[in-house]
């Protein structure tokens, strides 16, 4: 009997990763090499009860990474732009690490990298938006990963994350002295919608199912994930019906910002919300616009009104 399919899953604690490390080993179909830097956090622990082959890896390191991908069929990578080593040291490092963990690939002989991508900010903004790094960094590895001679690869697109509202340092709920709770978000306003996604638990079903039918149909293909596309207006009003709580949205202006938020947002931040605006998460892409095939691949994945229950209020 051959042995089962070796699946490499970096980030495997957080988001993205760790979605797709749990929907894997719910397969039973793979081999799960679980990628972290800390294989003694509970979420580790727990993915190591699960049968998961923890694996210590910093992708800045070229060694770990070679040690990860030794006899790997298949690698999921996630690289965190967020990481206090990238976002508050050197942009540029997010892809650095990305197009130095396609060249290990080719290296190794990997036959199959699924890469997490987003836009080419820059270039799809034409110049407007030129330092939205988190989004054109993962854009240029993409670019790489195509030319690398990897003989498979596809590039799953997350939309705006459901996780995002809520969030301290993203979008804050701010209750008012009208005893109201504020959605706290620069220049979106309640008409705009954008695809969004609860990335922790949709996009594993997603990839596992991508990764079941196979790299002949998805080689080379762009696939969007996302739910639906939500409006900031219908945000509000299922917060306020699963709360019982009003809820209303607070669209900073570049002035609001400058008063009272000067903190909180960075120009690439700023940017980032201003194409989002302008263009959507996924950009101009076409493989992207119908997210039909999200729910296509993953059949159970969530509204935003079923999160909401599951997150805020009781599930009727």
């Amino acid at each position: 009997m051959s042995q089962k399919p070796l699946i490499v899953v970096s980030g495997a604690t957080g988001a993205q990763g760790g979605s797709v490390a749990n929907s894997l080993l719910a397969t039973g179909n793979y081999r799960v090499r679980a990628l972290t830097r800390n294989p003694n956090s509970d979420k580790a622990k727990k993915l190591a009860s699960k049968g998961a082959e923890v694996f210590k890896c910093d992708l800045s390191i070229r060694e770990d990474v070679e040690k990860a991908l030794s006899g790997a069929d298949i690698a999921w990578l996630v690289t965190n732009f967020w990481d206090p080593s990238i976002s508050g040291t050197d942009v540029n490092e997010e892809e650095r690490q990305g197009k130095m963990f396609a060249d290990i690939a080719k290296e190794k002989g990997l036959n199959w990298l699924i890469f997490s991508s987003l836009p080419e900010s820059t270039v799809e903004s034409g110049g407007k938006y030129p330092d939205i790094t988190l989004f054109s960094g993962k854009y240029h590895v993409e670019e790489y990963i195509k030319a690398s001679g990897i003989p498979n690869s596809t590039f799953v697109y997350l939309g705006f994350y459901f996780q995002n509202f809520g969030s301290p340092s993203f979008i804050p709920f701010v209750p008012n002295e009208n005893g109201e709770i504020e959605l706290v978000v620069p220049y979106l306003e309640e008409s705009d919608k954008l695809p969004m996604v609860d990335a922790e638990n949709d996009t594993g079903p997603l990839v596992a199912k991508i990764i079941e039918e196979g790299p002949t149909k998805w080689n080379g293909r762009q696939v969007p994930v996302a739910a639906e596309n939500v409006s900031f207006k219908h945000l509000i009003d299922v917060l306020t019906k699963v709360t019982g709580k009003k809820h209303k949205l607070k669209t900073l202006s570049d002035d609001d910002i400058a008063k009272s938020y000067s903190n909180a947002y960075s120009e690439p931040l700023k940017q980032m919300f201003k194409f989002n605006k302008d263009l959507g998460v996924f950009g101009k892409s076409d493989q992207l616009q119908d997210i039909s095939i999200s729910k296509e691949l993953n059949p159970t994945i969530k509204t935003f009104e079923q999160y909401a229950y599951e997150t805020y209020g009781k599930a009727k």
